[in-house]
């Protein structure tokens, strides 16, 4: 054989072990199929995800299983919801009657979360303060909220959505007091057909309402197992929240953690996927809408 060909030989074969080891590597980090992951762990329970979150005919508990899912795969020991859509008061509830919970004030903020989430908390809030840091919560309403709050929030840009759109004459004024008249999930639905039209709710008015505050009923903080954290912005502070099973789930909402409790490396495995925004990595289910 000719140098030349010696040459060729060698490299396509180097090149083929390089596609093949880059093959392996990708192999390795790709998110599992999420509703695969969820329907399993369901089923190892005898429950099915069309009784928590029927996906597949309802438009808005599909939205909140893309949004704010990755409550579903968090450790064993944390309860997940038994509904992604919770339509009353009375049933959130029940539920969080039914959860074991810690309560503490830090920094002035009265602060209840699950019992696991509670206690990865503080083992972070102890590393961060060792390092000269610190971990606080973000406004009175940082961890456990009622459904009352939750439609309190979604109204703070429900209702300055509609004036908006209404001076623009985007949205008629009976078409406004229609929507406001709506059942609940009706009403989000309505915002989401508005929204695919560019008709943002958000407080800017340039984004999905959904970025920032989640449909009555739907929020992870009703599980208590999600916290907003003041000092959100400092990567030192993210890394210590990571390492204690705490991540950013919810893209754009940046002070926003939910207590996973699993190792970050394992996150794909159980179908979260990482995307990369200013500068913050957000787990997101790996699930298309």
């Amino acid at each position: 054989m000719s140098i030349s060909k010696t040459f060729t030989f060698t490299v396509s074969i180097a090149a083929m072990i390089f596609m093949s080891c880059a093959d392996t590597a990708n192999a390795q980090t790709a998110s599992a199929d999420f509703r695969k992951v969820v329907e399993k762990r369901l089923l190892d329970k005898q429950q099915k995800l069309e009784n928590i979150c029927p996906v597949d005919t309802n438009i808005v508990a599909r939205r909140v299983f893309k949004d704010y899912g990755a409550m579903f795969i968090a450790v064993d020991d944390v309860k997940y919801p038994s509904k992604c859509v919770f339509a009353t008061e009375d049933e959130v509830l029940s539920f969080q009657s039914g959860v074991r919970s810690k309560t503490a004030v830090i920094n002035n903020v009265s602060v209840t979360l699950q019992e696991e989430s509670f206690n990865a908390l503080e083992k972070a809030r102890a590393e961060a303060i060792k390092a000269g840091l610190n971990i606080t919560p973000r406004g009175g309403s940082a961890s456990k909220r009622s459904f009352a709050d939750t439609a309190r929030i979604w109204n703070s840009r429900f209702e300055p959505g509609l004036k908006h759109w209404i001076a623009q004459k985007r949205i008629s004024a009976a078409d406004a007091e229609k929507a406001r008249r709506m059942d609940i999930i009706d009403q989000v639905a309505q915002v989401m057909e508005w929204e695919k039209d560019r008709l943002w709710f958000s407080t800017r008015f340039n984004y999905s309402i959904f970025s920032s505050v989640a449909a009555p009923g739907t929020s992870q903080h009703l599980s208590m197992i999600a916290l907003d954290v003041t000092q959100f912005a400092d990567k030192r502070v993210r890394a210590i929240l990571n390492k204690h099973g705490w991540f950013q789930t919810i893209i754009d909402d940046t002070p926003h953690f939910t207590y996973l409790g699993r190792k970050e490396k394992d996150l794909p495995k159980y179908g979260l996927r990482p995307e990369t925004k200013d500068g913050f990595t957000f787990w997101i289910p790996n699930f298309d809408r």
